[in-house]
């Protein structure tokens, strides 16, 4: 089950990009959801897309740079951005997303002392 926990500790544990397309373990989102989920990669453009996503969406496609890591769970397979997760269902087509909260300025935080 993925929690609130699980999601804080996958962006504390993949903070940066992978060093190269290479440390991404692409064979493990193929095998796991790559059918399901119409999974391709664009070497003109350097792009994950992903099929099942609808290509109105941001994460349709994703620039392999810019994935962190790729993190297989029992029912899911996580794609950790720097800002977002995308998990995808191993057994359905179903797409989940968390978009990471943004924290509040130092600037914003004194604003709202001041403003209360």
């Amino acid at each position: 089950m993925i929690t609130n926990e699980v999601i804080k500790t996958l962006y504390k544990q993949y903070p940066k990009r992978a060093k190269s397309i290479d440390c991404l373990d692409m064979a493990l989102l193929f095998d796991s959801v790559g059918l399901m989920h119409e999974i391709t990669v664009d070497i003109d453009t350097n792009e994950l897309i992903i099929g099942s996503i609808d290509p109105k969406s941001i994460f349709h496609r994703l620039n392999l740079s810019h994935i962190h890591a790729i993190v297989p769970f029992e029912e899911w397979t996580a794609i950790v951005l720097h800002s977002s997760i995308v998990f995808l269902n191993k057994q359905s087509t179903k797409v989940s997303i968390h978009l990471k909260p943004l924290k509040p300025s130092v600037t914003d935080r004194l604003k709202g002392i001041f403003n209360h």
